[in-house]
């Protein structure tokens, strides 16, 4: 059955939203538009629900969205600023009611994750761990092809959240001293404009890498990925990291990563497959889609 269906898929994000018409695992084509942030929570999902009107006619929807989702009735527990009137938004509701067919809403970063574990890097995997690197760092973890995301209130789990600089904790700031904060390529990024603002994009940094100074900026932000990795690791046990993000598309980066890992790993841990993600910016919209199809059987 799930190789004839015909699924519509969403990826909402904070600046676009993209959607994807699939015919059983094929993506047969694509429509992307801007994010009407500022305009609200109606807006923004009648935007996005326009992207799918001209896809139809299709069987079933799958969501991929920013913030903290309730999986199972796919409202919004959480969202930040940069999608302000999102906390608590019915998104599995609204898309059901207008296109009268079964809907599923999943958290990007899990989204993302499903995507590769179904049809990308880790499609092989049954236990696997995908994390993005980007403006934050953000991710998904998968037991036994299921997602795990805890039983607390936050609906999945926070990866960038992880402390790896203590020293650096402050109370009015929850973030303080995170893996986010040191890890992300906003770190790196941040860190490079520092030593020449001409810097400010992760293109800009690799094309340099060859000059001491930049290489060392690099090597450091390198040190502070791997620093994160080997906690996730060593907690988990878990047999495949999938590395995902723009930036991992830099040989020196997967590679850099990989000999830490290899380096500093506590003995039995250092065996485990890292691998760069697959999918790109798609993987949200091809885990929409896995993750639909998998309410359906």
């Amino acid at each position: 059955m799930s190789d004839a269906l015909r699924v519509a898929a969403l990826d909402i994000g904070g600046t676009r939203i993209k959607a994807g018409l699939f015919e059983g695992t094929k993506l047969l084509q694509t429509a992307e538009t801007n994010t009407p942030a500022k305009e609200g929570a109606k807006v923004l999902l009648k935007t996005a629900g326009d992207l799918l009107e001209a896809f139809q006619p299709f069987d079933a929807i799958g969501i991929s969205t920013a913030g903290q989702v309730d999986p199972e009735i796919g409202v919004i527990r959480y969202a930040n600023a940069n999608l302000p009137g999102y906390t608590g938004t019915h998104v599995q509701e609204y898309f059901a009611n207008r296109f009268n067919c079964p809907c599923a809403v999943m958290n990007d970063a899990y989204c993302a994750a499903l995507g590769e574990g179904t049809s990308g890097a880790a499609k092989d995997q049954e236990d696997y761990i995908c994390i993005t690197y980007g403006t934050g760092v953000g991710g998904g973890i998968f037991l036994n092809d299921l997602p795990y995301y805890g039983k607390g209130g936050s609906a999945n789990l926070m990866i960038g959240g992880l402390i790896t600089h203590p020293e650096l904790r402050d109370g009015r700031d929850p973030f303080a001293g995170s893996y986010e904060r040191s890890a992300s390529t906003t770190a790196l990024v941040k860190a490079a404009k520092k030593y020449d603002p001409a810097l400010d994009n992760g293109r800009k940094i690799f094309a340099r890498i060859d000059e001491p100074a930049v290489k060392e900026i690099v090597d450091t932000w390198l040190d502070e990925i791997a620093t994160g990795l080997l906690s996730i690791l060593h907690l988990y046990n878990i047999p495949c990291l999938v590395l995902g993000g723009g930036v991992m598309e830099q040989a020196v980066v997967l590679n850099g990563v990989k000999a830490r890992i290899r380096d500093a790993a506590i003995p039995g841990f250092q065996d485990v497959t890292i691998v760069a993600a697959e999918l790109g910016n798609l993987a949200g919209l091809y885990g929409a889609r896995a993750n639909v199809v998998s309410k359906l059987k």
